[in-house]
Parts: structure tokens; C-alpha cells; sequence
């Protein structure tokens, strides 16, 4: 990820356990010598801030890992939202350990009730970050109708369409420097789940062309 970024390129990045989210932000903030302000948005069922366990790192503690890192808590500047939380599968001490440790979460409900629903919501979310963006996109987010490729498949969630428009929002933005796709288990389903995140590179790219087009 480091040697992507040092060539002025976008990071795409895609895996199963989220635990890869910490260290691809980590790279964006060695990237940024200079001390620019990131903003880091993840979209996601659950918030990720769990403590570790035993002392080690799991799919579960990247974002408190983050939020813990000296280089991103010394500075205001830096901006952390969770997006389309789900209240059922949150733990109240995770989400007070975020709010309280300088980030915001916009839960799924909430988001529903923009005029433009969660896509309109999550332009306003990007808008608000600074011009350096890791995007993070938890897929188990995502409806299990539309996505049940994943180790916790969810009930309800972002539609499938939803989660390609956010995609080419992020890349239309021009802000985003690392796409974080996390929690793809072809083990559990792979053709379905597989074509969406391949579409949500594609959105994202054509997010990018648009902007370019019209620049």
C-alpha cells in the first residue's frame, strides 16, 4: 500500500478480516509526511473498536487500533466516521469508546432518513472529511440478499445498488487515496458476492472518470 501511494496511485485493497484496515491506514498516514489532515470514513454493520484479545489484533479492533494511534489522536484535523452502523450489532461501550475518542458514527437508520437516503448521506460524509480519504467498506454492511458472501451475514443492510452508488461517489469525490474492501468469504459464497465487489472497483473507477471528464 505504502509503495502504491508513493507513486501518487489510488490503493485498492481487498481481503476478508478487517483486521487489514489498520495497517492500510496506517500507510496513508506515513504517506502524508508533511502532517496533512486524513479522514477516514468506514462503512459498516458493526464499529471494529473492540479491545484486543490477549494482545492480539482480530477482525474486530482495527478501528480502535486507529483511533488509539498517536499519529491519528494528536491531531484534530484528522476526522474518523462510522457509516450505516447497525444499532443490534453494536455494543454500547464500543460506540462510546468512538465518540468519545474524537469520532462520529452515522448509523443506518439515520441515514435512511436523509432526503437522498444513505447514498445522499454518505456525499455529505465525504464532503465533510479532509482531502485525504481512507475509505473502508465492511461488504457484511451490505444486505445478505444482495451480498451473502460474507462470515456475518446481515438481515437487513445497504442494498446492493446503494453500496455501488456510494462507491462511485467516493471515486467522483477525488479525495479517496485507499479503497478498503474487507470481509469477502468466498468460502461461504463466492459467484454473487464476487461479481458485486468487482462492481464496486468499476463504480468507483467510473466515479473517478466522471470527475475527470468534467474537470
Amino acid at each position: 500500500v505504502s509503495a502504491i501511494l508513493a507513486r501518487g496511485a489510488v490503493a485498492f485493497c481487498i481481503g476478508g478480516g478487517n483486521d487489514q484496515s489498520y495497517p492500510n491506514a496506517a500507510a496513508l498516514l506515513d504517506s502524508l509526511p508533511n502532517g496533512e489532515p486524513i479522514g477516514v470514513v468506514n462503512i459498516d454493520a458493526h464499529l471494529d473498536a473492540r479491545p484486543l484479545v490477549n494482545g492480539q489484533r482480530h477482525s474486530g479492533s482495527p478501528f480502535r487500533l486507529l483511533l488509539e494511534d498517536e499519529r491519528f489522536r494528536s491531531r484534530r484535523e484528522h476526522k474518523f466516521v462510522e457509516f450505516a452502523a447497525q444499532g443490534s450489532q453494536c455494543a454500547h461501550a464500543h460506540a462510546e469508546f468512538v465518540t468519545g475518542n474524537g469520532g462520529s458514527i452515522v448509523w443506518l437508520r439515520r441515514a435512511r432518513e436523509h432526503p437522498e437516503g444513505p447514498v445522499g448521506a454518505f456525499r455529505d460524509v465525504l464532503t465533510s472529511l479532509p482531502q485525504n480519504v481512507f475509505f473502508s467498506f465492511d461488504i457484511d454492511s451490505i444486505s445478505s440478499a444482495d451480498c451473502p458472501g460474507v462470515s456475518c451475514p446481515a438481515a437487513i443492510g445497504l442494498t446492493a445498488q446503494e453500496a455501488l452508488d456510494m462507491c462511485f461517489e467516493a471515486g467522483r469525490s477525488g479525495k479517496v487515496r485507499v479503497l478498503d474492501v474487507s470481509e469477502f468469504n468466498p468460502e461461504i459464497e463466492s459467484y454473487r458476492t464476487g461479481r458485486l465487489v468487482a462492481f464496486m472497483f468499476y463504480y468507483f473507477l467510473m466515479g473517478q472518470q466522471t470527475r475527470k471528464s468534467t474537470a
